[in-house]
């Protein structure tokens, strides 16, 4: 019994080790009014008013002439939490409890940097001039970026706000000058809004491709995984959004745009938001406070998929986000995957109603030896049933197709959380997506009683 005691112990000490050698994983977060969030802090279950376990550094420019946002910006590493005097949040919350969960030996830490309608044209592109209609939206890029920032400023490209503490570039030095390695493991970009009410929209694609490709170059992280939100359909006229009729079509390309950059390039994914409920009635924009929290979670699956946590080298994965069911309703999801060498795992995380069920599913044909995996995520619905599906097909190392139909209260519908494929990392297994699985179920059930106020 001592000696087993004693080999317990020099595990214990062998793991806290490892935990420490482990580099700390940033996950950076930027775009524009849906990543900065609306939601109600004040009512977030008490786990997550504040993660002091994950490391988080905010700001929104709008701090630069002194708006409401000012309170929000840190100034240096804080707990994961609502941020200002409304305790606003975005979709940071439940993806850093997602990505703690699913690297418990890596500590977590987030930079976000959002600010509400801006595009690409105008703001965050590499080596813009200054905005000169809202000049504290200007130079996004290089705000974010600092001194990590390649571009050349000067001249009527002069930066507007030159001496001001840039995000990244400092947060990851105060990281290193503490003795910490350093992983920039991610981009999460939740923006395309602003474009789908003029011209900009049809040529989304390309300047999308183009701020990805200027980010992976900065860091100097050539495969740097990166994470879309599309733009939700309450955009468009027809269901009460706020782009002009008319202006369909852009909504349409902007949509496409970002679905067309994940399927084409193997280290980007698309998650859906066409289920999320508008914050309110006359702000169709902005998604509620429950929204947000789904956001999060589905920006953690499509991640988790993207860098191969649910498989193996040669993976192809197909991920869903599913809505909850209501009384007696049931939530779910399935993958299915036939690739020319592979193995299928299936992770649940459907949640269902009172008296409801949950499950997912997934299935191979396989011939060899890598793997494939579907794994879901439920999220708030009512009075009905809903339910998520992926498949994907490869010849190689990756491919996947995801879908989206609404899902209405009483009915059936599905959401599914992302069209993504990767070709998976080496030495990665299936139990950090089963850990962050677990903990997005177990959130989703503590918020059963009802939806927070938006």
């Amino acid at each position: 019994m001592k000696r087993s005691c004693v080999a317990v112990a020099a595990f214990a000490i062998s793991l806290s080790a490892s935990a420490v050698a482990q580099p700390v994983k940033v996950f950076v977060l930027a775009g524009q009014s849906n990543m900065v969030g609306f939601g109600v802090g004040n009512a977030l279950p008490a786990e997550l008013q504040s993660q002091p376990d994950i490391w988080y550094d905010h700001h929104n420019p709008d701090a630069r002439e002194g708006g409401p946002y000012a309170e929000a910006t840190s100034d240096d590493w804080g707990p994961l939490e609502p941020k200002g005097e409304a305790r606003r949040y975005g979709p940071e919350i439940t993806f850093g409890h997602a990505m703690a969960a699913a690297y418990p030996a890596h500590r977590i830490a987030i930079v976000k940097m959002a600010q509400g309608g801006t595009n690409l044209v105008d703001h965050w592109g590499r080596g813009l001039a200054p905005d000169p209609e809202v000049l504290y939206k200007s130079q996004l890029y290089h705000a974010l970026l600092g001194k990590l920032d390649s571009a050349t400023y000067a001249g009527e490209r002069a930066l507007r706000y030159p001496g001001e503490p840039t995000r990244l570039d400092n947060a990851l030095a105060r990281l290193e000058s503490e003795g910490h390695d350093v992983e920039i493991a991610g981009l999460l970009w939740m923006q395309g809004e602003n474009e789908a009410g003029w011209s900009a929209a049809f040529n989304y694609g390309d300047t999308l491709r183009g701020f990805i490709a200027a980010i992976r170059e900065d860091l100097g992280v050539p495969g740097l995984p990166v994470v879309l939100g599309r733009i939700s359909d309450n955009l468009y006229p027809a269901n009460g959004g706020p782009v002009a009729a008319g202006k369909e079509a852009n909504i349409d390309a902007v949509r496409a745009a970002q679905v067309a950059v994940a399927e084409e390039d193997p280290r980007v994914a698309w998650v859906d938001t066409d289920d999320f409920a508008p914050r309110r009635s006359d702000d169709a924009w902005h998604f509620d406070s429950a929204a947000y929290q789904l956001l999060g979670e589905r920006f953690a699956g499509a991640y988790l998929a993207l860098v191969g946590e649910a498989g193996s080298p040669g993976a192809s994965s197909a991920n869903g986000a599913a809505g909850a069911g209501g009384g007696g309703g049931a939530a779910g999801a399935s993958g299915s995957t036939a690739n020319a060498g592979s193995a299928a795992s299936a992770g649940a995380g459907g949640e269902g109603g009172e008296g409801g069920a949950a499950g997912a599913s997934g299935s191979a044909v396989s011939s060899a030896s890598s793997a494939a995996s579907a794994s879901a995520s439920a999220g708030v619905g009512g009075g009905g049933a809903a339910g998520a599906s992926g498949s994907a097909a490869a010849a190689g190392s990756a491919g996947s197709a995801a879908g989206s139909s609404g899902a209405a209260p009483g009915g059936a519908g599905g959401s599914s959380g992302c069209g993504c494929r990767t070709a998976g990392i080496p030495g990665q297994g299936s139990t950090a997506a089963a850990l962050a699985l677990i903990a997005l179920a177990a959130l989703r059930r503590r918020r059963r009683s009802g939806r927070e106020p938006g």
